[in-house]
């Protein structure tokens, strides 16, 4: 179990980010496991924890809520085959210059989003410099010298250490930001359908990526160029209260 820094609230509650494995598939021994993390973050002083169920369904929900977890998020995964109908515009490879707007679009666009929020220069380098990362892939649409958006792809594939290239064998929409000033002229589609343009000239056939479940304007675009919901990754959340039994 992780402390995960999710930067100021206004409760300023501590929130952690819980991991089980069980070897084998045991919904009793993962209650208790669930049960005994809920115990230690009480004895720890308390605060927030999140647990994440992937491929989501009724059985596999069933196990936090026994132990007292309520779910609070959803992340839907869509995919679809390539190619794609082409982009109407143009986007280039993201370069150094780019940082700066790179940023501010970012926060601007996901100011409400957990974790794509509040980027930095450190955290833009960090991803960056992963090993699924291109520059290439990080494509930015400029229109006379104004920067409006950006549409980030990731590969995902086997590394071949003889040649030292990679056979990719999925592509990812990772981020996809429109600066607000031009959010509902449809500059979003536009860049989604760009993305899959350029992974298609990755030779990838299948594509695929994550969005929150309300992301309603999101969804309606993903819907409009073919993406299908494939499955749901769940949060689940239990706010602890900290444990005074031991005080004096």
């Amino acid at each position: 179990m992780t402390k995960k820094n999710v930067g100021e609230t206004e409760t300023q509650i501590n929130t952690w980010l819980l991991e089980i494995n069980v070897a084998e598939s045991s919904r009793e021994r993962s209650q208790r496991m669930l049960e005994a993390a809920a115990q230690t973050v009480s004895i720890s002083g308390g605060g927030n924890i999140e647990y994440w169920v992937e491929n989501a369904n009724d059985e596999l929900d069933s196990v936090p809520i026994s132990a007292g977890y309520v779910p609070f998020r959803d992340l839907k995964i869509l995919s679809r085959a390539l190619p794609a109908i082409p982009s109407q515009i143009r986007t280039r490879e993201f370069t150094s210059a780019d940082v700066n707007e790179v940023i501010r679009i970012n926060n601007s666009a996901f100011d409400w989003h957990p974790e794509q929020r509040d980027m930095t220069e450190d955290r833009l380098s960090s991803t960056q410099s992963e090993a699924w990362h291109i520059d290439d892939g990080f494509r930015i649409l400029e229109d006379n010298q104004i920067v409006k958006g950006f549409c980030w792809m990731k590969l995902h594939g086997e590394h071949c250490s003889c040649c030292k290239k990679s056979k990719q064998l999925r592509g990812e929409i990772f981020v996809i930001a429109v600066d607000p000033v031009f959010q509902g002229d449809g500059v979003g589609r536009e860049l989604a359908l760009s993305g899959l343009e350029w992974l298609s000239t990755q030779k990838i056939r299948e594509v695929f990526l994550y969005v929150e479940s309300d992301n309603f304007p999101a969804l309606k675009i993903y819907d409009s160029i073919g993406f299908q919901h494939s499955s749901t990754n769940r949060c689940f959340q239990r706010i602890i209260r900290k444990d005074v039994s031991s005080k004096e």
